[in-house]
C-alpha cells in the first residue's frame, strides 16, 4: 500500500498545523470518553445490561429495540464512524510509523467499526451471546484509537528533530 503523500509528515509541519491535529485528536478523545460514559449509564457496560438494552427486559420493563430504532442508530453510525476512523487513519499515515503498523491499525479499526455496527442486529435478532461481538468491536475501536492518537502526538510534540532535515519554523 503506497502512502498517499510521502513528502508531508506531521513531524515536519509547523506549530499551527500540529495544533490543529492535536485539537482534533483531543476532541476525538473527549468524544470517545463521552460515548463510554453514555454507554455505561445505559447498560452498565455489563453483558447482561447490553443484552437488555437491545432485547428488552421484564425486570426493568424495558422494551426491545424495534427494527426502526435499530435502523436509525445504524444509519447514523454507518455514516459517522467510518468517517471518524478514516480521518484517524489519515493522521496516522502522516507519521513515520512503520507501514505494517499503519496497515494493521487500518484493518483493526475498521474491523471494530464493522463489529460494532453489526452486533446490535445480532444481539436483537439472533442471540444475546453477540454482546461479546459488540464488546470486541468496541475494544478494537478504543485500542486502535488510543494508538492512532499516541503515535501522532508523540511524533508532533515529543520527537524534536524534523524528518526532512531542515529546521522547523516555530514562528509561523
Amino acid at each position: 500500500m503506497k502512502n498517499f503523500n510521502q513528502r508531508f509528515k506531521l513531524r515536519d509541519s509547523d506549530r499551527h498545523i500540529r495544533l490543529l491535529y492535536t485539537q482534533f485528536l483531543f476532541l476525538m478523545l473527549i468524544g470517545f470518553l463521552f460515548s463510554f460514559f453514555w454507554a455505561h449509564s445505559m447498560t452498565s457496560l455489563s453483558p447482561q445490561g447490553i443484552a437488555e438494552h437491545y432485547r428488552g427486559s421484564d425486570a426493568t420493563f424495558g422494551e426491545p429495540m424495534s427494527f426502526r430504532e435499530l435502523a436509525e442508530v445504524t444509519h447514523f453510525h454507518l455514516f459517522t464512524m467510518p468517517v471518524v476512523f478514516m480521518i484517524l487513519v489519515h493522521v496516522l499515515y502522516l507519521t513515520s510509523a512503520s507501514q505494517a503498523m499503519k496497515v494493521w491499525m487500518t484493518w483493526l479499526s475498521f474491523a471494530g467499526v464493522g463489529l460494532d455496527l453489526l452486533s446490535p442486529w445480532l444481539i436483537s435478532y439472533v442471540s444475546p451471546v453477540f454482546v461479546l461481538t459488540m464488546l470486541t468491536g468496541d475494544t478494537l475501536m478504543m485500542v486502535t484509537f488510543l494508538i492512532m492518537m499516541w503515535i501522532p502526538l508523540r511524533e508532533m510534540w515529543i520527537l524534536k528533530q524534523p524528518l526532512m532535515g531542515g529546521k522547523r519554523s516555530e514562528e509561523t
